[in-house]
């Protein structure tokens, strides 16, 4: 079911539990296209995106750093990559397109989980890519067991002040 209101913002969770189901390609063709309209600097479009199947490579992925067991608990995982060649803004280009990617991914009613600290050589290596490219997040996806409910968040006037 798709959302198409502020409630994407507010109601999308980090997933860390899985059904075993895989991503119908047709639903993946649908979320790369919305990905492909995420904004980047000068419309760079710097970033790409590496689908992994592999068990042998998630389960490589999901222990590589701790606690990235959610990368296990999926049924695939996406690499959110850029390239700095086409982008002086290439880690910001990257880390928008990720937030993207789990945007629409929540609206097509998929789970994602940002795994931070996956811009190592290893995982480059493993996944073919270039190393001086920056790898955004690692996320698992699937389509979530549950949705937790939402943590405790701070008031909105705690995050923000003005200056006149």
């Amino acid at each position: 079911m798709e959302k198409l209101s502020y409630d994407v913002l507010i109601k999308r969770r980090s997933i860390r539990n899985f059904k075993k189901d895989p991503v119908p390609e047709e639903l993946l063709e649908k979320l790369f296209e919305i990905c492909r309209w995420a904004p980047t600097a000068r419309n760079s479009q710097s970033y790409y995106f590496i689908v992994i199947k592999n068990r042998e490579i998630i389960k490589f992925l999901s222990e590589i750093r701790e606690p990235a067991k959610p990368i296990g608990n999926a049924p695939m995982a996406v690499a959110i990559c850029s390239d700095p060649q086409k982008s002086k803004r290439y880690i910001q280009d990257g880390c928008i397109a990720a937030y993207h990617f789990m945007l629409a991914a929540f609206c097509l009613g998929l789970g994602t989980c940002w795994i931070a600290d996956m811009d190592r050589n290893e995982v480059k290596e493993k996944l073919g890519i270039p190393y001086e490219h920056y790898v955004a997040t690692v996320t698992p996806l699937g389509f979530p067991e549950y949705i937790p409910s939402p943590p405790p968040r701070k008031e909105a006037k705690e995050f923000y002040k003005v200056i006149e």
